[in-house]
């Protein structure tokens, strides 16, 4: 995502992104990911659990998440240090200026996330 950011600026969208640890993990993983927006700390989970995010063993244990674990190492991806809650998954939302979710998407497995081409049409469907 952090290396699509420049172009959900240009649709005049701003990216957020809601972790479950603590504050003072955000440097570390601002410097795995290179991702520069804001940062949130939800602590209690709330925003996951409105949301309708996945939380438990079922997402992490999937035969389908071993390629996924693969592909993410040949990606350069590594796991850092234990951030929050290590079940939570996550997902992503896109709500526009008058509320209207218009893109909503739950990781149901560890490596699952939704195309950045989907999210910048969602943004921006005339696009």
């Amino acid at each position: 995502m952090a290396k699509s950011e420049t172009r959900f600026k240009k649709k005049n969208a701003n990216l957020v992104v809601i972790g479950s640890g603590k504050s003072h993990h955000f440097e570390e993983f601002r410097s795995a990911t290179g991702y520069k927006g804001t940062l949130l700390s939800d602590l209690s989970r709330k925003a996951f659990e409105l949301l309708g995010f996945s939380n438990g063993i079922t997402g992490l244990m999937s035969i389908k998440s071993i390629p996924r674990v693969f592909s993410a190492l040949r990606g350069g991806h590594k796991q850092g240090s234990i951030q929050g809650n290590t079940l939570q998954l996550g997902g992503a939302i896109i709500v526009d200026p008058s509320n209207t979710v218009r893109y909503y998407f739950a990781s149901k497995k560890a490596g699952e996330h939704p195309a950045v081409k989907d999210l910048l049409e969602a943004v921006d469907p005339q696009a």
